[in-house]
């Protein structure tokens, strides 16, 4: 872990010189004090590393830390569920700003989640109805 964070300090300072780069530099300050909490936060026995065990768990987290942002990005009304209507929201501005492939690909994902991952029929899906379609379909 010690070894990644003077390349960050490097980019930091190299997009912090170039003006249109700045906005990014402070992203990477962001995501290095990020990475440097969870770091220390998985590192069960303070030595200033991660074994595999410790490593793992910092997988796990960040696996399930970007299921949550994902699920949240698409559950439009904050109710634990994104239904149909959502998904219509979504797939519309997709193709209102051009993005013609890319919404096709989300409401041919999302059908198929309904489909294959509604565990209790419902027409919506749940957050752990997604976290399950997103690993059992290697999506993310």
């Amino acid at each position: 872990a010690g070894e990644i964070f003077p390349v960050f300090d490097a980019i930091i300072e190299q997009y912090s010189m170039i003006e249109i780069l700045k906005d990014e530099a402070v992203t990477f300050d962001g995501l290095k004090e990020e990475l440097q909490t969870a770091i220390a936060r998985n590192d069960v026995n303070k030595d200033g590393f991660l074994d595999w065990t410790e490593f793992i768990s910092l997988v796990m987290e960040a696996r399930s830390t970007f299921y949550m942002a994902l699920f949240k990005k698409y559950d439009l009304n904050s109710d634990g569920q994104i239904d149909q209507s959502e998904m219509d929201k979504i797939v519309a501005k997709m193709n209102a700003s051009g993005k013609t492939t890319m919404a096709k690909d989300m409401r041919e994902r999302f059908d198929s989640m309904l489909t294959n991952f509604d565990a209790n029929g419902d027409g919506m899906i749940s957050l752990a109805e997604f976290s399950e379609a997103l690993k059992s379909l290697k999506v993310y």
